[in-house]
């Protein structure tokens, strides 16, 4: 019976001591990719004209016909006005927009991928003495000035129309 429990006994450590150095070799870390962690494909170009990822969250939105996923951005003087159908002289706005893609981490869910377009709305005071809102598009790597006078009056409205999200 002795002869059996130390046999018993024996195995479990042979079994134990396997599993340890089965675990310790066999358990090859991978050092995880910059893709793994971030979202690299989302990166924004390096030069750009306003600090619009620096700035507070106002509003987002998707557009399902685009396949885009666009952030509205502001400084702290439009973020204080973002609720109001006024903006002063200094707010600035900033629209990023991205391409949509798959999430390869979640199934299901979608995330930015590739940099579309920057558009700013700048309220500056004209030369009347009233103020008036200065709209820009930017897109490309590295980014260039591509506004489009055809739909600029379009675009800037739609921006300072876009109302903030509720945040808690």
């Amino acid at each position: 019976m002795k002869i059996l429990r130390l046999a018993a006994t024996g195995l479990a450590v042979i079994a134990l001591a396997g599993l340890v150095i089965g675990c310790v070799t066999g358990c090859g870390t991978r050092k995880l990719a910059e893709d793994d962690v971030l979202n690299v494909q989302a990166r924004l170009p390096q030069a750009m004209p306003v600090p619009a990822m620096d700035w507070p969250v106002i509003s987002s939105s998707i557009d399902r016909t685009h396949q885009t996923m666009s952030t509205l951005t502001g400084n702290d003087l439009a973020v204080k006005y973002s609720a109001t159908d006024v903006y002063p002289v200094g707010s600035q706005l900033a629209l990023t927009t991205w391409l949509e893609r798959d999430d390869p981490h979640w199934f299901g869910a979608r995330i930015p991928g590739s940099f579309v377009a920057l558009e700013t709305v700048t309220m500056e005071r004209g030369a009347d003495g009233k103020v008036t809102a200065h709209y820009t598009r930017y897109a490309g790597d590295p980014l260039r000035e591509v506004t489009d006078a055809a739909v600029a009056e379009a675009r800037k409205t739609a921006i300072l129309g876009m109302r903030p999200s509720g945040m808690p």
